[in-house]
Parts: C-alpha cells; sequence; structure tokens
C-alpha cells in the first residue's frame, strides 16, 4: 500500500463517519414509534452526547489528522479511540437500516486503517517522524 492509497483509506473512512451521522439524522425519523422512542432515549442519555462525546470527537480529530501526517504516536492513538468507539458503552443498540450499514463500513475501515498503518510502505513513513 501507498502512501497515497492509506490517505485515500483514510479519506474513505471519514466519508462512512459522515454518512453514518448524516443517515442517522434523516433515517432515525422512519423507524417504527416504539423503536423511534427507544433510539430518542437513547440518544438522549448516551456518553456521547456529553463531555465524554466532546473528548472522544477531540482524540478522534487528533489522531485522524495525526496519521494523515504519518505522526508516530497517531497510530496507538487511532487504533485506541477506534476501539473505543466500537464498544457499545450504553448497553443494546438500536440503528436505522442506512445507518447500521455506514457504521458497520466505518468500523471495517477503522480495522484496515489501523492494519494498513503497519504495513511495512506505510509504516516506514512512521518511523522517520
Amino acid at each position: 500500500m501507498t502512501p497515497i492509497m492509506f490517505r485515500m483509506l483514510i479519506a474513505l473512512y471519514l466519508l462512512c463517519v459522515v454518512l453514518a451521522v448524516v443517515s442517522h439524522i434523516a433515517t432515525a425519523p422512519d423507524l417504527p414509534e416504539p423503536l423511534r422512542g427507544y433510539v430518542a432515549a437513547q440518544d438522549a442519555t448516551s456518553w456521547m452526547t456529553g463531555i465524554g462525546g466532546m473528548v472522544y470527537l477531540a482524540l478522534a480529530s487528533i489522531s485522524t489528522a495525526g496519521l494523515l501526517l504519518f505522526r508516530r504516536w497517531a497510530r496507538p492513538l487511532f487504533a485506541v479511540v477506534a476501539l473505543a468507539g466500537c464498544v457499545p458503552w450504553d448497553g443494546a443498540t438500536a440503528y436505522p437500516p442506512l445507518e447500521y450499514l455506514f457504521v458497520n463500513l466505518e468500523f471495517m475501515l477503522a480495522g484496515a486503517v489501523i492494519a494498513s498503518s503497519w504495513a511495512p510502505a506505510v509504516s516506514a513513513r512512521f518511523a522517520r517522524r
């Protein structure tokens, strides 16, 4: 994998993050009433809507920017932040179908970014910084 392809993989990951958020906003109202109420209550009490979400967003932004700039510290930080984002901290989760698609693609692409950052061609770029 070349550094340009690595950056394109990160861009695809970020696109899925944005599409997951947009699809949640756009499709959550289409859920059946009991499920819509559950999702609304889940959104209201999630750690992502408070200070925890702000810290997570800051760390995710910093680690992603560090990966784009091939900073050595960004690889472990991105891995920890990505894994923390995959854990269902709030218990059972319910996603509208389109959001579910993008969230799962986001998880897979995060894994690909983590693995690719340790690939020999890309890893050499991190070793110099």
